[in-house]
Formats: structure tokens, C-alpha cells, sequence
């Protein structure tokens, strides 16, 4: 846009002040503006040039790779950590994980060597990068922790320290950025609760802590205390009582010799996926608890009186993420503008050459990744996916970089091959992630332009590139050029 034309912001702005505007201000737009205003920094960039030859050539290569590997939204699945149904998570245990994920996806780069650097050890291995945060969910389900609860975050339960556990490293280096993790959690908790929580729900039903409790009590999931999870579980209709009798019962029918006490303790080593225990009442019996066969209700109450057993509720289901996915009528664009209108974390905005830029990274991710989750059905069914465009993030710059397609001016490649920092909005940066969406357009369509029949859109090939910058991280070589630093929420 040059200085003579006008600014459709600003013009839009003087018609509702004339009481003429074009727009319904409760309207959501499918357009999410970013696709224009990737072009818009491409075209006025001077630090950051696509090769034009180069974007064809990778445009060909990435193409024939991708068909020879069957590349599809299947591989998202295939993803060691990924959850999937076929483990036993639910819909909604799959919904409310992918957008913790996404919530959280954000600034894993380190300056300290492989060794050194934030680490999280699960299943036995050492997971890095945005692989540690995946490591870190599952982790808490595992432990019994329902991190992946929108009304966990703003329980009472969820302290600091109880969140700084969850997200513990294996090494002396912390998770970046701790404190904007935990207030973007509890930010989204409230948003959520408000604008699309449960009007009958009561929040302080779901994260009140049992009134008794014994000093010594450990969480239900810690896999070095050991516990028995009783066979009787109330149903969320039912009372303390009902659970009691229940407990009675089991015990009778088993007979003294399976009874539970204190001598039949097992360890819990994993933990089902959360939906399967939400709502529930669990028996857990504490260590050291006397041997006791329960012949009555009345020795099962005298029992629980004794603090021998101890009742915990865990949250009930959580919604309202599914009510917000729901608000989008199965269109991508809307469902981005959405998150981008209820929530400041995914808010991803700047101004470039004097214009507000919009590049919005984690919150068409989060709408990327449901669609490659579900693979484009039930709650990732989007008609209009082709209209969201690649990540801008460190990884896929670095990447078409070293696919010839990006270039760099050379104040810009020295300040990367050094390793220094960029800072957030710097024009650098902004053009680094403009330019790359645009990039990757570019080569979208040259795909199309040859195989008028692939089945091929700017998420896939965002996806597949991050996937090769990953690869290429791990060979000898390495990829040409280092990604550029820069810490920030946004990406």
C-alpha cells in the first residue's frame, strides 16, 4: 500500500464514527487477514527477498517428498507422544490437550549446549524442544495431574509450585518464559469459564479440596506412593454415602481375603485418561491404614472417620472449549478470529512499515492441529482449511533457508549466524515471518500449478518443512544456518 491510498483500518473507523459502517460489530469474518498482510511485509521488506527460482525448485522437491512419503494429516498421529483414541483418550480428552498444547507452544530454544539445556524425562527418554512440553502433559495425566482441565488452571489446586512441578526439567535450565506460561493458563481459565463455561456449573463444586484430608496424604497418580483404587467408584449423581455402601459391598462380595485394607496396597503406575475418572469419587487407601474387614456400611463409614481412606474429587469434564470450537460453524478462518477476539495470548499482532500486521501463529496451529487430530471430522472438520496459512515461527525460516527459497541482507545474516538475539516486532523478525508465509504461498500454488490433483495446502506443507528442519537438525550436517532468536509468546 502506498502513501496515497487510504487505510481501509482507518476508513472503517471513520464510517463508524458517521454511523455507516460496513461491518456488523457482533460478526466474526472468516478472513483472518494474515495471507494480506504476509504479501503486505513481503512486498515492502528490504532485509528479507524470496528467490523466486529457488521457490521452484523447493515448490518440486517438497512435492515429491511428500508423495513419496504418503505425507498426510496422519502423521500428527503418528507422533510418539501425540495422544490418540486408540490409548483410550475420549473426544474431549483429545480436544482439551491439543489446546493446553497450543496454549503452551511457544520459545524452546536454548543457548545452552544439547546436554545443558531444559530437558524432560519421560518414558524413559530425554525430550527437547516443543517435544518437552508434549512430555510434560502426559507426564501430569500419567501422575494423575489434570493439567489439560480449563477449570484446574483456576482451582486453587493449581499453585505455582504445582505448576513449576509440572513443567519440572531434568536439567539445571528451567522452561522459558514459566511466568507467562502459568498467567496465559489461568488468563484462558477465565475466558473460558466466562464466555463459554457451563451457566449451571458451580466452579467451586469442581476444584474444592476434601474437607478431611491427613497430614501424610498424597495425591492419587504419584507412582512412589502406593495405593489401591477401590472397584466401587460413585457415579457423580451420587452421594458419600451411596460410595460408602458401594465400598461395603464390594468387600463382602469379594470376601475377607480380597477385601480392601491395608495389606493388599498396590502401586498406581499410570493414571487412564482423564475423562474416564472426571466427575468420579475415588477411594484411595493411605499407607499404614489398619487391616480391617468391612462387614456394614457402618465399618466402612467408621473407617473413612479414622482418616484411613480419604475422598477426592477431581474436576468433572470441562466443555467449554468444545462450546467455543462449536462457535465457529466448521470454518477455519472464523474459528482463528475467534480465539484471536476472546483470548490476548493468541493475539499476534505488529505494526511493519506503519501498518498493524496480523501473523497469528498458535492460534491457527491450535485449528491446524484439531483438523490433523481428528483428520478433518467431527471437531476438525473445517470447510475452509486451505485458508490458513503456514506458522511463522524460528523453524520453517531456517528451513527455507536452507531450500534456497529465503535470503538475507547481510546485517540480517550476520545477526543470526551469530547467534545474537532479534527482539520481538523488530523489523527483522517481521519481515523473517511475513516473508515466510509468503513463501510458502508461493509454493503452494507452483505446487498446484503442476498437480492441478494434489491434495496440498500451506498447514501440510508448514508441517512437512518443520518436520525436515527436525531431520536436519539431528544429521551430522545440520542445516545450513541457524534459526533466528527471539523470545516471545508468539511462536
Amino acid at each position: 500500500m502506498s502513501d496515497d491510498e487510504a487505510d481501509p483500518e482507518l476508513l472503517e473507523l471513520l464510517r463508524q464514527s458517521l454511523f455507516v459502517s460496513t461491518k456488523r460489530t457482533d460478526e466474526i469474518s472468516s478472513d483472518t487477514g494474515v495471507l494480506k498482510d504476509a504479501e503486505y511485509i513481503y512486498s515492502n521488506a528490504i532485509d528479507v527477498s524470496i528467490d523466486m527460482y529457488g521457490t521452484k525448485a523447493a515448490a518440486a522437491s517438497i512435492y515429491t517428498s511428500m508423495e513419496e512419503r504418503g505425507y498426510s494429516t496422519d502423521a500428527w498421529s503418528q507422533h510418539e507422544l501425540h495422544p490418540k483414541l486408540t490409548e483410550g483418550f475420549s473426544e474431549l480428552d483429545l480436544v482439551n490437550f491439543v489446546f493446553t498444547m497450543d496454549l503452551l507452544n511457544f520459545s524452546f530454544w536454548s543457548e545452552l549446549s544439547e546436554v545443558e539445556r531444559y530437558q524432560v524425562d519421560y518414558r524413559g527418554k530425554r525430550w527437547t524442544g516443543y517435544n518437552s512440553l508434549v512430555a510434560c502433559l502426559r507426564r501430569a495425566i500419567d501422575d494423575g495431574v489434570p493439567i489439560t482441565t480449563p477449570s484446574y488452571w483456576r482451582s486453587e489446586r493449581a499453585s505455582g509450585e504445582a505448576l513449576k512441578h509440572v513443567f519440572r526439567s531434568a536439567t539445571a535450565e528451567q522452561i522459558p518464559l514459566m511466568d507467562e506460561r502459568v498467567a496465559i493458563l489461568r488468563e484462558a481459565a477465565d475466558v473460558l469459564h466466562e464466555s463459554f463455561g457451563d451457566p449451571e456449573e458451580s466452579v467451586e463444586e469442581t476444584i474444592d479440596e476434601p474437607a478431611a484430608m491427613p497430614i501424610d496424604y498424597e495425591p492419587a497418580g504419584r507412582t512412589d506412593v502406593p495405593v489401591t483404587v477401590s472397584e466401587a467408584v460413585a457415579d457423580d449423581r451420587h452421594s458419600t454415602e451411596d460410595a460408602q455402601d458401594a465400598l461395603a459391598s464390594s468387600n463382602e462380595a469379594k470376601g475377607p481375603s480380597d477385601a480392601v485394607d491395608g495389606n493388599s496396597l498396590t502401586t498406581i503406575s499410570s493414571v487412564q485418561p482423564l475423562e474416564a475418572h472426571q466427575g468420579e469419587l475415588v477411594q484411595d487407601v493411605v499407607p499404614g491404614a489398619p487391616a480391617t474387614e468391612s462387614d456394614s456400611p457402618k465399618d466402612a463409614a467408621d473407617l473413612r472417620a479414622s482418616e484411613a481412606v480419604v475422598v477426592e474429587r477431581l474436576p468433572p469434564p470441562d466443555h467449554s472449549i468444545v462450546r467455543l470450537i462449536s462457535k465457529a460453524d466448521h470454518s477455519a478462518g472464523k474459528f482463528v478470529n475467534l480465539l484471536v477476539k476472546h483470548f490476548p495470548c493468541f493475539r499476534d499482532e505488529t505494526r511493519f512499515d506503519r501498518k498493524k500486521v496480523r501473523l497469528l501463529k498458535r492460534a491457527q496451529i491450535f485449528v491446524a492441529d484439531l483438523w490433523a487430530a481428528f483428520g478433518g471430522a467431527g471437531y476438525g472438520e473445517f470447510n475452509d482449511i486451505h485458508n490458513l496459512t503456514m506458522f511463522a515461527d524460528y523453524r520453517v525460516p531456517q528451513m527455507l533457508h536452507s531450500l534456497g527459497v529465503l535470503s538475507y541482507s547481510p546485517p540480517l545474516y550476520y545477526r543470526i549466524q551469530s547467534l545474537q538475539t532479534i527482539d520481538s516486532g523488530h523489523s527483522w523478525e517481521v519481515q523473517l515471518r511475513g516473508c515466510s508465509i509468503w513463501a510458502v504461498e508461493l509454493i503452494r500454488r507452483e505446487i498446484l500449478r503442476n498437480h492441478a490433483e494434489a491434495h496440498v495446502n500451506a498447514v501440510l506443507i508448514d508441517f512437512f518443512l518443520y518436520d525436515l528442519a527436525k531431520e536436519g537438525e539431528r544429521t551430522h550436517e545440520g542445516l545450513a544456518m541457524p534459526h533466528h532468536r527471539t523470545r516471545s509468546i508468539w511462536y
